[in-house]
């Protein structure tokens, strides 16, 4: 793999025993595909700058990637690779003569620093050197040895480390919040599994939501565990004994330095300390599966991406969803790496939903409980998993999943939108009724959205049910997700026709006093939390507290494994057995008792 110096191939080689074997063959080739590549350069131009035979053009690095990556976030790359490389060169020679290859075997030799020369002095050095590199030559050629360090801290060593590169990557861009939003829109492209052309076609507006939830996600989890009445830790750099209005004086500092704005929106010349940044990183787990996304589609493996045509440097190559093998798709999406097939939507992604964005919908079903199919045995895990509280994410990358089946998962189904189905309540029931767990999204006329995860089978009553992996949630003006506090356990709630008891669909609180409410009218809702919902601790989700709705989605997340009171097995007089005997002793004609529904099959398509 090229003619580097004997020098180097001991720091090389440790590094690469941590990649499994189909990795270190894509990263080794991928390094010589753009090796061969630079060596289209003029000759002469490249020795005169002393450049090696061995090492990668700038120029090509950035025309391979540039379809790939927004701008600034390919420089990131580019940067990082370059002043690894150069920071390498410029290592005493004896630091990698030293080292012994059958020592350096994986990971933990890389975190003592023993990989990169010299034991923890020398990673000192590395990161002293690292930090005081604010710029590089741009015309600096990437060596085997930048290519393979970055890749491997990026995604083989422990998250501290980790985070320390992602520091320094985002050091490159204009601010922490305009890094993490072209992490997100050049993740979203992958996400869908080549739904879309490339992350040009991901809205910039999506992407800006999506990086301030999650700059704040941290924030918001503490006050989810901690109900809003205990102090903020020093997470984020701040003292452990400040009340809530200091609290929130310290989330809006901490997202100041993030964004490097001050409040008028003007530049801030607030610095962004490592310390609160690695705290930052560590704790978001939702930011870190974004990440990982990112770095195993462009270093570790064949992207997700449809293929652009030779040429075809921005990306407009027609998308389409990559085949895969039915138990590589469940794995990927029990890890949230990539998105459901949509059915029934309105376009293909991102224009499936008229509510919810291609980040909305990433974010929600990370939210959801995990799998968010495991629950039905036909699909995905035969094992039921999740956390029973309804706290865990549904993104998790749990080793310990059950065994999976070789059939893909469900899609998620479109069951109902009020645009093409029809502003009313008595479809809404026919379209939802026994169709398995569901999301709901309302938009009022004020033009807020918000909605709910029902995780149990709609059917009508006149009380409450549901379990507690259901959540409330708000997309704009701010995603936020609204999980429950176990005070009651009034989750779903849904009744048509009785005249003492309130008809319409509800989530949380009380009768008449719902956290979310929608009435059989479906013209007038209600979200009634002063000062917060009992059962969500969620603040009211609507601008006001009676609220016209505008549009109405229900996405089925997956089938139902409950039996339909039609279903062949069963007819709607099945459902009630006292009631039936009460007739049969009355001599009464059942007529509808033998009236079997013709059965449904899932469409695996």
């Amino acid at each position: 793999m090229g003619s580097q110096t004997s020098k180097q191939d001991p720091a090389i080689d440790a590094c690469l025993l941590d990649f499994p074997e189909n990795e270190r063959t894509h990263v080794l080739a991928l390094f010589d595909k753009l090796v061969a590549a630079s060596k289209t350069t003029d000759d002469d131009e490249r020795h005169h700058k002393g450049a090696d035979e061995d090492s990668i053009d700038p120029q090509h690095f950035t025309a391979y990637f540039n379809p790939l990556l927004p701008p600034t976030l390919l420089t990131c790359f580019r940067v990082t690779m370059q002043l690894h490389s150069s920071i390498h060169v410029h290592k005493p020679s004896e630091d990698i003569s030293a080292m012994d290859p059958n020592t350096l075997g994986g990971s933990a030799a890389l975190q003592s620093g023993t990989a990169s020369g010299g034991g923890s002095a020398a990673k000192s050095q590395r990161r002293s050197a690292m930090r005081r590199s604010t710029s590089v030559d741009s015309g600096s050629r990437i060596s085997k040895y930048g290519w393979v360090m970055t890749i491997h801290r990026l995604s083989k060593t422990s998250i501290e480390e980790q985070a320390g590169l992602s520091f320094m990557l985002q050091t490159h861009d204009r601010s922490l919040e305009s890094f993490v939003a072209n992490v997100t829109r050049a993740v979203m492209a992958f996400w869908l599994a080549g739904e879309v052309k490339s992350w040009r076609d991901i809205p910039e507006k999506d992407m800006e939501t999506t990086a301030e939830f999650l700059l704040t996600r941290q924030l918001q989890q503490q006050q989810e565990q901690q109900q809003g009445l205990t102090e903020l830790d020093d997470d984020f750099g701040t003292a452990s004994s400040s009340p809530k209005s200091t609290r929130a004086m310290a989330a809006q500092e901490w997202l100041e330095s993030a964004q490097k704005r001050d409040k008028n929106g003007n530049p801030s010349t607030k610095e962004l300390s490592r310390s609160a940044f690695l705290n930052w990183y560590q704790k978001t787990v939702e930011y870190q599966i974004l990440f990982t996304i990112l770095i195993q589609n462009l270093f570790l493996g064949p992207s997700t991406l449809v293929e652009t045509k030779k040429g075809d440097t921005e990306g407009t190559g027609a998308g389409k969803r990559i085949k895969m093998e039915p138990e590589l798709e469940n794995r990927l999406l029990q890890k949230n790496y990539i998105a459901p097939r949509i059915k029934g939507g309105l376009d293909v992604a991102p224009h499936y939903s008229r509510l919810l964005s291609v980040v909305d919908f990433f974010q929600l079903r990370y939210a959801l409980p995990s799998p968010a199919y495991s629950m039905n045995p036909s699909f995905g895990s035969t094992k039921k998993q999740g956390n029973s509280s309804g706290t865990s994410a549904g993104g998790g990358m749990d080793p310990a999943m059950g065994s999976e089946s070789s059939r893909a998962c469900p899609p998620l189904r479109l069951l109902f939108s009020s645009k093409t189905s029809g502003a009313s309540f008595s479809t809404l029931l026919q379209k939802i009724m026994y169709q398995g767990p569901t999301l709901v999204v309302m938009k009022d006329e004020d033009g807020y959205i918000f909605g709910a995860y029902a995780d149990q089978d709609w059917e009508q009553g006149p009380k409450f049910f549901g379990t507690d992996r259901s959540f409330l949630f708000s997309i704009r003006p701010k995603l936020r997700i609204y999980r429950p506090s176990r005070v009651n356990n009034n989750f779903q709630y849904l009744d048509s026709g009785t005249k003492t008891l309130p008809n319409g669909m509800g989530f949380g609180g009380q009768l008449r006093y719902f956290g979310l409410w929608l009435a059989s009218d479906f013209q007038s809702g209600q979200s009634a939390a002063e000062p917060l919902c009992s059962t969500y601790q969620s603040p009211r989700l609507s601008k006001q507290q009676n609220f016209k709705l505008d549009e109405m989605e229900v996405w089925q997340v997956h089938p139902s494994v409950m039996e339909r009171p039609d279903s062949p097995k069963n007819s709607a007089m099945d459902a009630h057995p006292d009631a039936v005997a009460l007739l049969e002793m009355a001599n009464r004609k059942m007529y509808s008792k033998d009236v079997r529904a013709p059965e449904n099959h899932y469409d695996s398509d």
